[in-house]
């Protein structure tokens, strides 16, 4: 599943080498220009080197420089029409549109290529053994583990998902046997998350970290590590929003392997959480 070059570049540029980064500004600067460009024009241009071309396109997950222009040629439409920028001032709402889109699709499949299976199976057999979980993160990273409290408590499982930090750190200590700690950050560096994780393991607790696809502190320091797309911040933090968007789209991809494992079972308990919901809302009629 092919991603579009210009995202994919644009997302890894941040951690590649300093070498092979000049050399992907200078296409992002002028990605038609490079299309009729050779390896060595391009390495002149950048201020680098026709070694270090090779080596970028590998870093971006392409065979070659040659199969880096056809793939912009492919694509030069797009180029044209300004739809691999950052949202801009007083930009078209069709324009909107259509960026969003492309840059949601381009993170989605990137996403589908970062999370491992086994980590992603490691996971649902870990939370359908657990006796309670916890769940904690902030910001937009709160709202994905408020997703997973509200999927999984509906299956039957018991969790906990607050933003008071000592009342997760007190119910932890007594938690006994089999309980998880969840912890949700797209950079993997916020530091209350970080040690929210750290007083779980130290409680015995088994560890699970959501965070984007870098290496950052909380996904080292969990036990299984889930990993989405690494999104570019823009101005707008358009980024941010994309972000969220793949912490859910993670979490789906989670819920219904755990579900399919647990068919029968799942189906029962969201068939008695859907009837309770019904009979609580007719006391209102």
């Amino acid at each position: 599943m092919q991603n579009n070059v210009l995202l994919t570049i644009r997302e890894k540029k941040i951690t590649l080498p300093q070498s092979e980064k000049k050399i992907a500004e200078t296409i992002l600067r002028d990605p038609v220009k490079v299309i009729q460009m050779s390896a060595t024009d391009l390495a002149t241009e950048a201020g680098s080197s026709s070694a270090a071309v090779i080596r970028f396109c590998r870093s971006i997950g392409i065979k070659g420089f040659t199969e880096l222009k056809l793939q912009l040629s492919a694509d030069s439409q797009g180029i044209k029409d300004n739809l691999y920028t950052d949202i801009l001032a007083d930009e078209n709402l069709e324009q909107v549109k259509k960026k969003m889109l492309i840059n949601t699709n381009h993170l989605f499949k990137e996403t589908n290529n970062v999370l491992e299976t086994k980590q992603i199976e490691r996971v649902s057999e870990l939370l359908h053994e657990s006796s309670i979980i916890y769940l904690y993160g902030l910001g937009a990273s709160h709202i994905v583990a408020s997703d997973i409290q509200q999927k999984f408590s509906r299956m039957g499982k018991i969790v906990v998902c607050s933003l008071d930090q000592h009342l997760l750190v007190t119910s932890m200590a007594v938690a006994g046997e089999n309980a998880v700690f969840f912890g949700v950050s797209n950079s993997g560096e916020k530091k209350e998350v970080l040690a929210l994780m750290i007083m779980a393991k130290e409680l015995g607790l088994k560890t699970v970290a959501l965070t984007n696809n870098t290496e950052n502190a909380l996904s080292l320091e969990a036990d299984i590590a889930l990993k989405t797309a690494f999104a570019h911040e823009a101005p707008l933090r358009s980024g941010a929003t994309i972000s969220l968007l793949t912490q859910m789209y993670a979490v789906d991809i989670l819920f219904y392997d755990y579900a399919s494992k647990n068919y029968d079972l799942t189906v029962t308990n969201l068939e008695k959480s859907k009837a309770a919901i019904q009979r609580y809302n007719q006391k209102f009629d």
